[in-house]
């Protein structure tokens, strides 16, 4: 993290633009009340600037942008192997409750940029292949197919969009900060009951089973201080510095090399018939399950078909 140390200082001077209201959105999104007590916002400072760095460049590096419509379908390996068919692609334009309301705030806006996840899935098929002259039948094969496309972050503009990404993923992050909190506060609740559990058994415990559950109720009492302390607003930075001064542990993007042929059945790397590797890049620790990303360009948004789809799209979401 060398690369970020002029961030560090404590003169403002030397801060990026957005730092002051970054740190005010982390904190905002895991306890607003940290902001009444001393060291806001200078407490902040290193793990928000490390983590809305980190953030920007991650939101840097997603891949493409990658054109989306029928014609890319067509031409374009990488889009053809995203969708299952032809008219799928507009589908999954059209269903996208953020590409609904970026048209009806931007209605004169002819093309657009935006962050694309897929869930990407293997499955066992039985098909054909041909082994030199002879087609065999009946052959185990791996197809590869992606479902639940969608369109988040959509922008006039790659960099705009990109910006829009990056504070995706910078939310994503604190996210991980604010988990941590709840996961004490649901220790605190079932340390409770379970001191509530103890301490009635010890009201009705003879001699013989009092001494082990006075220990036990001794142990809880313990770890419940422990846990009680831990969650006083300033102990809170820890687990600011636990995630952002590490994020990359938590948010990260990992390229899947795969080759594919034409229908989307994995091929060994050994085929000499096959082209090269797909290269897919999965965001990992977005959410609980991880998603294949990439930057997509969406032109033509005013045409008749496109438009009139994605009317009758929007009014089945209002519906």
């Amino acid at each position: 993290m060398g690369v970020f140390g002029h961030l560090f200082g404590h003169d403002e001077k030397k801060d990026m633009p957005e730092l002051l209201p970054a740190i005010e959105r982390a904190v905002s999104g895991v306890e607003p009340l940290l902001k009444q007590i001393s060291g806001y916002p200078n407490s902040y400072r290193k793990p928000v600037a490390i983590a809305l760095e980190y953030a920007h460049s991650l939101a840097a590096s997603v891949p493409g942008p990658v054109v989306v419509n029928r014609e890319s379908y067509a031409k374009d390996a990488f889009v053809h192997v995203l969708f299952p068919a032809m008219d799928s692609v507009m589908e999954a334009l059209c269903s996208s409750v953020a590409l609904q309301d970026y048209q009806r705030d931007f209605p004169a806006g002819d093309e657009l940029y935006a962050l694309m996840g897929m869930r990407r899935y293997e499955k066992t098929v039985v098909g054909m292949e041909l082994s030199g002259q002879t087609i065999q039948r009946d052959v185990v094969q791996k197809a590869v197919y992606f479902t639940s496309h969608t369109i988040e972050n959509p922008a006039p503009s790659e960099q705009q969009a990109r910006d829009q990404v990056a504070w995706s993923f910078f939310d994503s992050l604190v996210g991980k900060v604010k988990k941590r909190v709840e996961l004490r506060k649901q220790d605190k609740q079932s340390q409770l009951q379970e001191k509530d559990l103890l301490m009635a058994r010890l009201r009705t415990a003879n001699a013989q089973a009092r001494p082990a559950l006075e220990e036990q109720l001794a142990k809880m009492l313990s770890s419940m201080q422990t846990t009680i302390s831990s969650l006083e607003l300033s102990n809170y930075i820890e687990d600011f510095d636990a995630i952002l001064l590490n994020p990359e542990q938590y948010l990260r993007l990992v390229q899947t090399p795969i080759i594919l042929d034409s229908m989307g059945i994995r091929r060994d790397s050994g085929d000499a018939s096959m082209a090269g590797a797909i290269i897919f890049n999965d965001l990992i620790g977005f959410d609980r399950r991880d998603w294949t990303v990439t930057m997509v360009h969406c032109n033509n948004m005013q045409s008749e078909s496109f438009a009139t789809r994605l009317e009758q799209a929007y009014r089945k979401l209002a519906i």
